[in-house]
Parts: C-alpha cells; structure tokens; sequence
C-alpha cells in the first residue's frame, strides 16, 4: 500500500504543477489560458456553473466547504476541481463527475506545520528552509506530505506517508 502511495505521488505532483500553472494563468492579464481546462469561475458574468459542473459535485463541495467563497472551478477530465483559499491554505479539492471526492490537496508554509511532523523534516534536513507544504488526502488512505526544501545550492521535493520519507526529487539552483 505504501508503495503504491508513494509511486502515484509524482502524479500529484503533477496535478500540483498544472494547478498553480492554471492559477498563474488567471492572474496573468496578458496570458490566455491553453485550452487544456475549462476555468468556471461563479463570481464572473457569464461564467455560470449551472450546466458545467454537476450539481451533485455542487451539493458535496457544499457539504463540506459550506464558509467558501470565491472558489474557482476547472474542468479536467476526470471531473471537477475547486481551487480556492480557506483558514490561510490554497485549497485543490478534485470531484468526479458524480460528486465523489477523489483528493483533497491543502497548501501552506512552514508556520501551518504541525510540531510532529515539522521535527521529522527539520531533523533530517536542519540546514534547509521549508518553503511549502502540500497535504494530500485521498479516501481510504493516509495522509501523504508533499514538502518543498530550499538549501543553499539545491531545492528537495520531500514525500511523507505512513512514517516513511522520501526524496522524490533533487534539483541544482541557478546562479
């Protein structure tokens, strides 16, 4: 099970990347988004989500993010992902087409960590800064922790879950 979490991590990481690459996008005045999803924002004119998104994907992202505002949602091919920012975390929360929760990613900085969890990292690499944090939840399975550790010459992507730490990626700065 451990592995099979651990081996579908770059994957998430992917869906981190493309996510923050989307979020870039809308930011962006000067650059359209590729075409690749369809961006349903409810607080636009126009934009509406009655017919796009399901409304039972509607009802459960409701059941549980009730305070939610201003959430943007994408389209993907699997179903829904609704981005938004709650309690001082970005929010990714991904819906199949019938409403199901596939995975919940929450991300923040190293003041969000826990005590636990924040000594595992430290412990290990005291000499680098922890820049990011993504906490990854899927249904029926444990918690996995996606870290971003900045070092002097090189950034680590860290993976956490069930305990078990991981490099899943070593990249040299640029000068």
């Amino acid at each position: 099970m451990k592995k099979i979490l651990l081996s579908s991590i770059p994957g998430i990481c992917l869906l981190i990347t493309t996510a923050m690459a989307v979020n870039g996008q809308l930011a962006s005045n000067h650059v359209k988004p590729s075409g690749r999803f369809v961006v349903l924002n409810k607080t636009e004119p126009g934009n509406s989500l009655t017919g796009r998104v399901n409304p039972t994907v509607i009802r459960s992202f409701l059941k549980t993010y009730r305070d939610v505002a201003g959430e943007k949602w994408i389209e993907v091919n699997e179903g829904f992902v609704a981005m938004f920012n709650y309690n001082d975390m970005d929010y990714q929360v991904a819906y199949d087409k019938r409403g199901n929760l596939l995975r919940t990613i929450r991300s923040y900085t190293e003041d969000r960590m826990s005590q636990g969890l924040r000594h595992i990292v430290k412990s290990n690499y005291y000499d680098y800064e922890i820049n990011r944090v993504h906490e990854i939840e899927t249904p029926r399975n444990s918690l996995t922790y996606v870290i971003q550790l900045v070092g002097k010459k090189e950034v680590i992507n860290l993976g956490i879950s069930d305990g078990e730490m991981q490099e899943l990626g070593k990249f040299n700065k640029s000068k």
